[in-house]
């Protein structure tokens, strides 16, 4: 069985830098499991990492000696072209506008990038099952309501990264 973890934004600025025990603990425990974490395109450019995209506050987040020694992988970009990706991306907007009572148009594009990255790994047959690793419970919550409508039942766990879970992570979360 592959799992694949997707990681958030918000857990990389939870860790804080290179220098912060969160962030070592959280490295430690990730090539300790020897898994990698996920993210998508957008997370990427939310962390800095597309100069040419707008700027976010976490962008001077430093994920780059993560990608370089590989326990962060940028993920391809989402095929929009698969309905499924589409489709559950536009659910996931609803979703997350219905349950915090914002407008559709303001919810983050990353949120809607982590469940349209679970769906197409899991749509391409590249994972069995998915580990949302976030920060934002409204997506979380998304993921794990709206995949099961796909065809994806008991192929996906949503996981808070609470700044206890940061300071007390090991390899056995991974396994």
């Amino acid at each position: 069985m592959t799992t694949v973890y997707v990681a958030d934004t918000g857990v990389f600025v939870r860790c804080g830098g290179p220098e912060k025990d969160k962030f070592q603990r959280l490295r430690r425990a990730v090539r300790q499991a020897g898994i990698s974490l996920r993210i998508p395109q957008r997370v990427y450019e939310e962390l800095g990492g597309d100069t040419a995209a707008e700027e976010y506050p976490s962008g001077d987040v430093p994920y780059s000696a993560g990608i370089r020694s590989g326990w962060i992988v940028v993920a391809d970009e989402l095929d929009y072209t698969n309905p499924l990706v589409s489709t559950v991306m536009d659910e996931t907007r609803r979703f997350i506008a219905s349950e915090t009572d914002r407008d559709e148009d303001r919810i983050e594009k990353a949120d809607t990038a982590l469940v349209g990255l679970a769906g197409q790994l899991l749509d391409a047959g590249e994972a069995d099952r998915v580990v949302l690793l976030t920060t934002d419970k409204p997506a979380g919550r998304a993921a794990v309501t709206l995949l099961p409508n796909h065809g994806f039942e008991d192929c996906l766990d949503f996981r808070y990264v609470s700044e206890a879970v940061l300071e007390t992570i090991t390899a056995d979360e991974f396994r």
